[in-house]
């Protein structure tokens, strides 16, 4: 009898004043299988909050820098997030996913996340692309496939949404459906 594999764990790093975007991202992954760290689901009445994120942020397999005008912008704990979770990247084998700068909003990256690709929450494709991200980091971490090709590629905005699309329209005009 096989084990069951544990879910992938995201950190969401965001800024207070996104709370409503981010727990959106934070019901869709868990939706999907995995396990997001969100501090008003996470963090109970009473912990030291200052020890519990950089706890958390540590034992993530990936962490989403939520980027917003706002966040890019503002000084406080964010900005120490950010710093923590790519420390934590720097302690990762090269070529590792491990931050994901995740705009939510068309916004400038900050100059220490741009050696980083990000993904554009707020298109059409951004949701499959980084559910695509997270997939491999499952991978390399073996944890298999947390999320099937089948249902990323029926995710509203994906590629292979839009092309099974056409080739449905194309195989009924050509008779053969």
């Amino acid at each position: 009898m096989s084990e069951a594999l544990r879910p992938l764990r995201v950190f969401l790093c965001h800024s207070s004043g996104d709370k409503p975007a981010v727990r959106n991202l934070y019901e869709r992954l868990l939706t999907n299988g995995i396990d997001p760290w969100l501090d008003d689901e996470n963090l109970l009445p009473g912990q030291f909050w200052e020890k519990e994120i950089p706890t958390a942020v540590r034992n993530s397999d990936v962490v989403l820098v939520c980027l917003t005008q706002q966040a890019v912008t503002k000084a406080g704990y964010l900005q120490k997030e950010i710093k923590l979770a790519l420390d934590v990247a720097d302690e990762q084998p090269e070529g590792t996913i491990f931050v994901i700068p995740v705009k939510l909003e068309d916004c400038n990256v900050p100059g220490r996340l741009r050696h980083l690709h990000w993904v554009n929450l707020y298109e059409e494709r951004g949701y499959p692309r980084l559910l695509r991200a997270l997939n491999e980091r499952a991978n390399k971490l073996n944890l298999g496939t947390i999320i099937s090709p089948a249902v990323i590629s029926q995710a509203p905005g994906s590629r292979e949404e839009k092309r099974s699309g056409k080739l449905i329209i194309q195989a009924t005009r050509e008779g053969s459906l």
